[in-house]
């Protein structure tokens, strides 16, 4: 970690502050401001502090309440911190301590949490701005240097460490110039073609650039931060499927099926991306030595990411020329040399122009690369190989003459092992849905395994959904289990089989799994089922009627054309300010999706929950009792509005009684405390108004990611009636927004009803004539009119 002297260990600022957990200028404050702090060693060009002092000036210093972690107790030092992360204690006194009390080592889940904590800060607009970037995207560049520094080539960073712990005359323009010659030095040598020098020196950094602040936050991110970086510059760059890295949900699933008990030997990936699925394989061999990795190269900017993150993870790539151009068919007579290879190629890429000959299961047609890619793959391998594509849906059910007879003859030469059908919305950009292809060399196979994933994962946004850990887990075991040939729980059993080759041959050749392994064989609902959605109908229906009846009555005495008319001269002009505090959701480092438990007990409230101007789903987000105490302050009360600030920025919700003591996250920002004569209700009905609206994103599109600032927030112009007048608006758009939300209820429930009665009727194939109700008493329904009114 650092130098030896006679005086015992030595550590720099940097480290200091790691130790500490704190920022580095925290550091340089306590030595500014405080004559005691420990006085600096010069060693040759480097100053170092002995970490024995370090630690007994620390000693005296407690972590305040919002700084510490929760395992800490109060009255813990940062002392005892820095003793604990530091893994030595001989020679440091203890004083200080909380009694019994020993700081343990932060968990693998902590740390990628605190992980994410720092990047989250190296990615506010404030950095980018300090840094010179005219956008985010401009300025990824640098913590991507940085990062791949930090854990590809140790003995550069460390040099670069030295020169900052020195304070060597080094300007933010100099260390912009050094980070990007040393990190594409690095990549020439694996013979990529160098870029990032020219990148950096589009940057022009403020004065207020902190070179040491910056080093020693990159010095606490972990080597998982670079995918970190790839997925924020695909959500800046809105990457389509050419270009797009392999979801997380994905690679992780993959490397479940392929490598549970690690890899060796030699794995290439023919269109790699950011090297997002080769890297998973090395972490998963856990010894980067036992592995040849190569890449191919469709492009300069895709090798150089690839290179980049594996070399992070220890591994130095080979680029693999011969995947340039992958077609004409002629290259696919080559000599096969991997072991394993993972693909992602783009979905429904058009081949171009091929030649007929030389294709092993037949010629693609021009205007789908599909099989193209599968064949590829299939000459890249070695005889005993193996390999899992990523492949569009429809290259298992095309009718396209073409496609059909190589499919035939993947199916028949025994190189498709079996295919996975995954869920929707799991691709960025895309609600399409995808399978993976497993494919060995030829064999004389006589089955093919499906396995029908369809129906698993969860939305975690609208547009986004995921695979929990346990649908990875349950999805290996009956990959295994179909390939060796087990037996399998019946939960699994029912997404997954193996079907013969001939009974593929009578399915056209499908090698579709929802052909082979149905979902929807579902049994007919009983009939004290049937009941009981009917009886939640019922409910809900009422439910909706009483609304509507209060919503009639407040039509007719408090809406416009009703009863005395507002006296326009009563309105004052002021800002939200004026009203109500404005308050922004914790930041990334105190509030993180790290922290979310399905154990814990307090709710957190996200954008996506702000529908309506109500707040719905919160229950499936919540953290510790813990956490939820350090974050007190971010506690919601009954009558708080929420505004969503980042993002999708406008939706509004009335904090109610079921959300009392929730917290919300750092998009989000809080109205509160408001004054005397305001109506929270009035104020939500005004956010919403679509001319105000349109002010709020106005503002929010001036920053690089649509946000809006709470000093702008709090300059909101707002017309604020007289109190009654304000009661009367908000009382009577209030009960609209209940009628909204009991209609949405009911027509859910009508749904479901309708679902069971569906299965019922259809399993029966007639009504039960004993209980027909009488012609006379049922109320004849105008269809035509239901269905003008709905499509209006």
């Amino acid at each position: 970690m650092s130098d030896k002297s006679g005086g015992g260990r030595l550590v720099s600022r940097a480290e200091i502050a790691e130790l500490a957990g704190v920022g580095a200028s925290a550091v340089t404050n306590w030595q500014n401001r405080h004559p005691d702090f420990p006085q600096e060693l010069r060693v040759g060009h480097k100053r170092l502090f002995r970490f024995a002092d370090v630690v007994r000036w620390l000693d005296a210093r407690s972590v305040p309440k919002p700084a510490r972690k929760e395992e800490e107790p109060a009255g813990v030092t940062y002392g005892a911190r820095a003793r604990a992360l530091s893994g030595q204690s001989e020679g440091v006194p203890v004083a200080g301590r909380a009694a019994g009390f020993v700081v343990p080592s932060p968990s693998a889940e902590q740390q990628r949490a605190r992980s994410r904590r720092v990047l989250a800060e190296l990615l506010k607009p404030q950095m980018v701005e300090t840094w010179g970037a005219p956008s985010l995207t401009a300025y990824l560049p640098l913590p991507m240097c940085l990062i791949f520094l930090r854990w590809g080539a140790p003995k550069d960073w460390a040099v670069l460490e030295d020169q900052v712990d020195a304070h060597l005359a080094v300007t933010p323009k100099d260390f912009l110039s050094k980070v990007g010659e040393r990190t594409d030095r690095l990549l020439k040598t694996c013979g990529v073609e160098p870029a990032m020098r020219f990148a950096l020196q589009g940057l022009e950094p403020l004065p207020a650039a902190d070179v040491p602040q910056l080093m020693a936050s990159v010095a606490g991110l972990d080597q998982d931060a670079f995918r970190d970086l790839l997925d924020a510059y695909a959500d800046v760059v809105r990457m389509d499927s050419r270009s797009a890295f392999t979801p997380r949900t994905v690679v992780a699933l993959l490397s479940e099926l392929v490598a549970p008990a690690g890899v060796s030997g030699r794995i290439h990936d023919p269109y790699p991306r950011g090297g997002e699925l080769l890297s998973a394989m090395v972490a998963a061999s856990g010894d980067g030595s036992m592995l040849t990795v190569t890449a191919g190269k469709p492009n300069e900017a895709m090798l150089r990411l690839t290179t980049m993150n594996l070399m992070l993870h220890g591994v130095t790539p080979r680029a693999d020329t011969r995947d340039t151009t992958p077609w004409p068919g002629a290259g696919e007579q080559r000599q096969g040399w991997a072991d394993l290879v993972l693909a992602n190629p783009p979905f429904n890429a058009e081949s171009g122009r091929v030649l007929d000959g030389g294709w092993r299961y037949g010629s693609p047609p021009p205007s789908n690369a599909n099989f193209a890619w599968i064949q590829h793959v299939l000459s890249s391998l070695r005889p005993g190989g193996r390999a899992a594509v990523i492949m569009a849906d429809n290259a298992a059910v095309s009718d396209q003459p073409r496609e059909r007879v190589i499919r035939r003859a993947l199916v028949e030469g025994g190189v498709v092992d079996g295919i996975l059908a995954l869920p929707p919305h799991l691709f960025t950009g895309t609600a399409v849905s995808a399978c993976i292809w497993f494919l060995t060399a030829p064999s004389r196979r006589t089955e093919v395994h499906f396995i029908n994933a369809r129906e698993l994962g969860e939305m975690v946004t609208r547009t986004r959904r995921e695979l929990r850990p346990d649908d990875v887990r349950l999805l290996g075991q009956i990959h295994r289990s179909l390939r060796d040939g087990n037996s399998m729980p019946d939960e699994a059993r029912a997404l997954g089989r193996s079907v013969s080759v001939e009974e593929i041959a009578r399915c056209d050749y499908s090698l579709s799994p929802v052909d082979y392994v149905s979902l929807g064989a579902y049994g007919a609902a009983t009939p004290a089922q049937v009941e009981s959605a009917r009886r939640k109908l019922d409910g809900a229906l009422d439910l909706a009627g009483s609304v509507d009846a209060e919503a009639r009555w407040l039509w007719e005495q408090a809406a416009p054309g009703h009863g005395p008319e507002p006296d326009a001269g009563g309105r004052r002009n002021v800002l939200l300010q004026d009203l109500c505090k404005v308050q922004p959701g914790p930041s990334p480092s105190l509030l993180n999706p790290g922290m979310y438990s399905e154990d814990g007990t307090v709710r957190v409230v996200l954008p996506k929950h702000l529908r309506y101007r109500r707040i719905h789903g919160s229950e499936d987000t919540r953290v510790s009792v813990g956490d939820a105490q350090r974050l007190e302050r971010f506690r919601l009360g009954e009558g708080d509005i929420l505004c969503t600030r980042t993002g999708t920025v406008g939706p509004v919700a009335l904090v109610g009684a079921e959300e009392v003591g929730s917290l919300y996250n750092g998009n989000l920002l809080r109205l509160f405390d408001f004054g005397p004569g305001v109506d929270p209700r009035f104020v939500l009905a005004y956010l919403s108004l679509p001319g105000i609206q349109a002010w709020i994103k106005d503002r929010a599109a001036m920053s690089t990611v649509d946000s809006i600032k709470t000093s702008a927030m709090k300059q909101l112009p707002v017309s604020l009636p007289p109190y009654e007048e304000q009661q009367r608006i908000g009382k009577l758009l209030r009960v609209l927004d209940d009628q909204v939300a009991a209609h949405q209820h009911a027509a859910a429930a009508a749904d479901a009803a309708r679902g069971d009665l569906s299965t019922l009727l259809m399993d029966t194939a007639a009504l039960p004539t004993a209980h027909q109700p009488d012609a006379g008493l049922v109320p004849r329904i105008d269809h035509k009119k239901v269905e003008e009114a709905a499509s209006e």
